[in-house]
């Protein structure tokens, strides 16, 4: 039965990110998938994820965002993939609206985090949006924050990045391979899949939407 340091279940965005960085520091990794990562079944699917630096679900997660820009552009240089592009972002809204969002005071939340940690943007009246960017037809009473360095990341290209550093700095990558349950003991974490079982110090559950399915 092997042993690990670390397992981590689940390759993509998160899992990716924390086998590339525990291997980074030496750590003996090994990463698990059910399927080849980056792949069309899990949470980061798609083209493109929009990237802030002043986030409207809560101020504490701006240090986090802050550092991932650092992160991306660190490997970007190492890997060579293009993977972090700044547009600029605007968000809209109004004292009036009547939508729900999935946090209240969203507007009002980016605006003082963006304060808080001194990231340049601007509040844009109606009519600056109206000037600025006129393919946005807002009411009188709406206002734009909008943050220069707002922008998108490509999460299949990060993901594949992370793995190519992950391998490079050591760590074991196991795709096609499904984990069928893991059980903790005091000391370990035995993990078996599919194939075999593997003993680790930690397990790090990156399942997404398979969770539910694996607990």
């Amino acid at each position: 039965m092997d042993k690990y340091e670390f397992v981590v279940l689940g390759l993509g965005a998160m899992g990716s990110a924390a086998a590339f960085q525990l291997a980074k520091r030496g750590r003996k990794v090994l990463g698990i998938d059910q399927f080849a990562p980056p792949h069309r079944f899990g949470s980061s699917y798609g083209e493109t994820r929009i990237t802030r630096l002043a986030i409207g679900e809560g101020e504490h997660y701006t240090p986090l965002v802050l550092r991932s820009h650092e992160l991306w552009r660190e490997i970007e240089k190492e890997t060579g993939a293009d993977l972090l592009t700044i547009t600029g972002g605007l968000i809209i809204s109004s004292i009036a609206r009547t939508g729900m969002l999935h946090v209240d005071r969203f507007f009002s939340n980016t605006v003082a985090a963006a304060e808080k940690y001194r990231i340049p943007h601007q509040i844009l009246s109606a009519q600056d949006i109206r000037s600025r960017l006129s393919q946005f037809h807002v009411h009188d009473d709406e206002l734009g924050y909008y943050e220069p360095s707002a922008g998108y990341l490509r999460p299949e290209a990060c993901i594949a990045a992370q793995l190519q550093l992950a391998k490079k700095y050591g760590a074991a990558i196991h795709t096609n391979e499904k984990v069928l349950s893991f059980q903790a003991s005091r000391d370990e974490v035995t993990i078996t899949t599919d194939q075999r079982s593997y003993t680790a110090a930690k397990l790090i559950i990156g399942a997404g939407a398979w969770l539910p399915e694996l607990l």
